[in-house]
């Protein structure tokens, strides 16, 4: 297992320098060695591959050598990038965040309803929304037996993006579009509505609807919360 690190907020961040060892090794005129890849691009492959490979074993099966080999690295460049399987773990929840909710963004061009409906991409299809639930129906099983695993979660999970959205919501507010005295009880009001739904089922025996019916539950869910924050004046107009 890979030693416990403590560098989580910088897991993805701007890229840090090649290696001195592979950059020196690069610069040394060796030739037919194979180009290597910046720090950074190696990040987002590993953070993409690894979170496939989490969403289909689990975190817990999951060992650093099945890392390695699934994301075609070796386990010193996951010690050197990551530190910690557990940060890894959190660089992949930070990067589904923005699968689940497209913030930060710039939607003030778009009216109310399509601006939320972009940023908890309602049109993605089936196949991708699938992927990002199974993935979620992982980490909240795991994290359940696990503090280390729900710290991650709520960090780079559910408080970034409750409070990118109570962001949001704030600017809306400031913007004079929407009326809501809390915005950070309005962000959980809306997230809840729109995937505590899908949540809830991934532990029912009722599946979560696909295409058409997702689509519709979640406009009619955007369409009661405005009906709730837009200006008084704007709601008589409608």
């Amino acid at each position: 297992m890979l030693r416990k690190g403590k560098g989580g907020g910088r897991i993805i961040g701007m890229a840090r320098g090649m290696d001195k060892e592979i950059a020196a090794g690069a610069c040394a005129g060796r030739r037919g060695r194979p180009k290597v890849k910046p720090d950074e691009e190696q990040r987002v492959r590993i953070v993409e591959r690894a979170g496939k490979l989490f969403r289909d074993k689990g975190y817990g099966p999951t060992t650093t050598d099945d890392l390695a080999a699934f994301c075609e690295v070796s386990k010193r460049t996951l010690y050197r990038l990551f530190g910690s399987k557990l940060s890894l773990f959190a660089a992949v929840v930070a990067a589904y965040r923005f699968e689940m909710l497209a913030l930060p963004g710039d939607y003030d061009d778009l009216p109310l309803e399509e601006a939320l409906g972009r940023i908890f991409k309602i049109d993605i299809d089936d196949e991708t929304d699938r992927s990002r639930l199974a993935f979620l129906k992982v980490i909240i099983v795991e994290a359940s037996h696990s503090s280390d695993l729900r710290q991650v979660l709520r960090t780079y999970g559910g408080d970034k993006a409750r409070a990118h959205l109570a962001a949001w919501l704030d600017h809306q507010r400031k913007l004079g579009r929407i009326e809501v005295r809390d915005v950070e009880n309005a962000a959980q009001i809306l997230i809840d509505m729109l995937f505590g739904s899908a949540i809830s089922r991934m532990f029912s025996e009722f599946n979560w609807p696909g295409s058409a019916r997702r689509r519709e539950y979640a406009h009619h869910c955007i369409a009661l919360f405005l009906n709730g924050v837009l200006p008084r004046a704007a709601v008589s107009d409608r």
